[in-house]
């Protein structure tokens, strides 16, 4: 059965983005005065608009429709309660209830075009007063999220209203503690309303003449202004004037983008919907520089360039569009480490954690810029890269950061030297502002003990000896295409040795499961959580013991209906409604899936699939955000949705490609684009679709249309479209 709920815009907040900036408002296009909870216009970690509030005769307008559909672009519909106005010649008139409609669109493109169409349904001519409350802040991301406090930070300039020029502008003023000179400049483009004094949040005010059914508009542009540069043209886009003009761009560059994507098409209409939502919000994320491009890891806190949110996001969607990981490579490589810089985290051939450009980060009173404190991504790099070559057969990438690569390789070979028993390790920070545990749960409560103490480095995580062990595993394969025998030899010889000593430290009998991770002196975290998980795809698990672990992770206590919880319910540190000791994390669940897919166990890659399509069946435009609540799923109350995680990230990178990655775990696709084929072995589809279809399937220079039915309980391939030379080799 479908679920089809009306929409509740009124519980949640909106997001658009293009490139560096973004706005989060609510779901009546307001931002509340010094608000702490993310809302904002920003543009490179800064809020450049603080508050916005629409009011007419002092009333607040109702919204009808609240929509962000297209993710540069917003539109609300609203209509009014009553209150009392005055006609045009002057007599008092009670305006009733919805007889007056305004139309707000909102596009970003370098600026924030606004546009507003009124109209009346009044038989007289009335006037309508709409006033407008805006402020700039100028914090620093890391300000709004309360990890960093300013001191001596220069007040704020009084809001000027320049009206010397063609168009009023009101404009906003601070120069930070680095003399960076920041404005945001309001330009009223053809109306020109009144400044309204003695208002504590600077307020203009239209008054405006509304004839029956004789719509009226007025547009005006919100800038931002850096050294008095207007950052709405450059290299990245191309410089415009209205809000027409910036839609023509915006709808050329997602065709553009959507002509090299794969299309998911399946006789589930909600599943139809989620994975168009899914291809728009990697759209709406992704940011251009003019160093490359790169997928920004989620909406609002995260708007930056991240190094393992960059890479496992990349991994997910290489059979959605392979060009993300190729970007993505590539501007990590360029921020490489490149010297042993404690203040960063920073060593020769790690991948950063995080980038910031944000006044703290110039004036140094934060790390990133960037910061390295992430123990995974590096390993990460070399599994992406070697994936990446293997769905596209694009050598000359692979040549060009292959000496990243054989950087990456070295950083992890002297950073397994660090932990005394031979493992990746990631040691008490020396940073000021560094982040204590620096795995993909990296909040610093997530590594404990069964007593729930929290665990203090050097840590050895177990999911990051998995990647370690797929990355030499690729490397290996990597080095023989590069005609260097040696190192491959090295990589399968150290491996083996690896995986036998992995398996005698990690694995905990009692639990019948592996260990979270090891302390400086080997002794295990021995809690149960999602994490070892991660190895069962890497092959580093003995055969007996990924069975074991297998059927324990979807136990009650781990596996909630929606998904798999970061950890056992079961456990001292439990709580589901934590950042990552108990909650729901749709990527954490599509690594998993991987693994039950390389140990040939379908049956519980649907089950995961089911459990988060129905989680997101719940969700505004089918969208699974960056996490849930750990709160367990009751049978047989279909209309109980999962419960939220308050401020999750949403759109997030990962979450939005993570079916994308179940799909290719669903379906057991193996591209090898050096041999010219492309397996499928024994595909398997969700009991709630009958059909799939994908499109412009790309394995290297060719790409195929596929279609998988279900026959008689067995999934069928049909090859419906062929472009280049391609072997598909199916065994149902």
């Amino acid at each position: 059965m479908q679920i089809k709920q009306p929409e509740d815009f009124t519980s949640r907040n909106r997001t658009i983005k293009h490139n560096h900036l973004y706005l989060v408002d609510d779901f009546q296009g307001n931002i509340q005065y010094q608000n702490s909870s993310g809302l904002g216009m920003y543009h490179l970690d800064t809020r450049f608009l603080s508050c916005f509030d629409i009011k007419w005769h002092n009333t607040d307008p109702i919204p009808l429709l609240s929509s962000t559909e297209m993710g540069f672009m917003s539109t609300i519909v609203f209509t009014n309660g009553p209150f009392m106005t005055e006609t045009e010649d002057g007599q008092p008139f009670e305006v009733k209830p919805e007889s007056i409609q305004l139309k707000r669109e909102t596009v970003l493109y370098g600026l924030q075009f606004e546009r507003y169409w009124l109209v009346s349904y009044n038989a007289e001519p009335i006037y309508l007063e709409v006033a407008m409350a805006f402020d700039a802040d100028f914090k620093d991301m890391f300000e709004i999220r309360g990890m960093v406090e300013l001191e001596n930070k220069p007040p704020l300039r009084p809001p000027i209203l320049d009206v010397s020029g063609q168009n009023a502008v009101l404009i906003f003023s601070y120069k930070d503690l680095s003399e960076r000179s920041l404005q945001t400049g309001i330009r009223f483009v053809d109306l020109k309303p009144e400044f309204k004094e003695g208002t504590t949040i600077p307020t203009v005010v239209y008054r405006l003449l509304l004839r029956p059914r004789e719509p009226v508009s007025f547009n005006y542009e919100i800038q931002t202004i850096i050294n008095d540069r207007l950052m709405n043209a450059g290299s990245i886009e191309a410089s415009v004037s209205t809000m027409d003009e910036a839609l023509k761009h915006l709808n050329f560059s997602s065709r553009k983008m959507n002509v090299g994507t794969a299309v998911f098409q399946s006789d589930n209409e909600d599943f139809n919907e989620m994975m168009s939502r899914n291809q728009k919000d990697m759209s709406m994320l992704m940011t251009s520089t003019d160093e490359g491009s790169y997928v920004a890891a989620g909406i609002p806190w995260y708007v930056a360039l991240f190094g393992r949110d960059s890479l496992i996001t990349s991994r997910f969607a290489l059979p959605f569009n392979p060009e993300i990981a190729r970007e993505s490579l590539k501007i990590l490589a360029k921020y490489q480490g490149k010297e042993t810089n404690p203040e960063k985290d920073e060593e020769p051939g790690k991948i950063l954690h995080e980038l910031r450009v944000g006044e703290l980060a110039r004036l140094g009173e934060i790390p990133h810029t960037p910061y390295y404190g992430s123990v995974d991504a590096t390993p990460l790099f070399i599994i992406t890269l070697y994936e990446y070559f293997t769905w596209t057969d694009d050598r000359a990438t692979l040549c060009a950061l292959w000496p990243h690569a054989l950087r990456a390789m070295e950083w992890i070979d002297a950073n397994l030297k660090l932990h005394p028993m031979g493992y990746s390790t990631y040691t008490q920070t020396e940073c000021d502002r560094g982040i204590l545990q620096q795995g993909w749960k990296d909040s610093h409560d997530s590594v404990m003990y069964a007593t729930g103490v929290v665990g203090k480095p050097p840590i050895a995580l177990s999911e990051v000896q998995g990647y370690v062990y797929l990355a030499k595993r690729y490397m290996a394969r990597m080095a023989d295409f590069m005609e260097d025998r040696e190192l491959r030899q090295r990589m399968k010889s150290e491996n083996q040795e690896f995986r036998r000593r992995f398996n005698q430290d990690f694995w905990m009998e009692d639990a019948e499961f592996c260990a979270l991770a090891l302390d400086e002196k080997g002794q295990q975290f021995g809690v149960v959580s999602s994490n070892p998980g991660h190895c069962l795809e890497t092959g580093l698990l003995y055969e007996h013991y990924a069975d074991k672990l297998v059927n324990r992770i979807m136990s009650a206590d781990l596996f909630n209906g929606w998904g798999i919880r970061t950890l056992s319910s079961n456990m001292a540190a439990y709580n589901p409604m934590s950042y990552h000791n108990g909650s729901i994390w749709p990527h954490d669940n599509a690594m998993v899936a991987r693994g039950f897919a390389a140990v040939k166990r379908p049956d519980l890659v649907e089950r995961i699939f089911v459990g988060l399509f129905e989680a997101a069946r719940h969700m505004h435009y089918r969208r699974l955000p960056e996490l849930f609540c750990g709160f367990r799923k009751e049978d047989g109350k279909e209309g109980d949705p999962p419960v939220r995680y308050a401020v999750s990230c949403s759109p997030q990178a990962w979450a939005a490609a993570a079916m994308y990655s179940m799909i290719q775990s669903m379906l057991n696709i193996s591209p090898n684009a050096q041999h010219k084929s492309l397996s499928i072995r024994s595909p398997q589809l969700p009991a709630f679709m009958n059909y799939l279809q994908i499109n412009n399937l790309r394995i290297g220079q060719a790409s195929v249309d596929l279609e998988f039915r279900r026959t008689n309980h067995v999934v069928t391939v049909d090859v419906r479209k062929r472009e280049g030379d391609l072997e598909i080799l199916v065994s149902l």
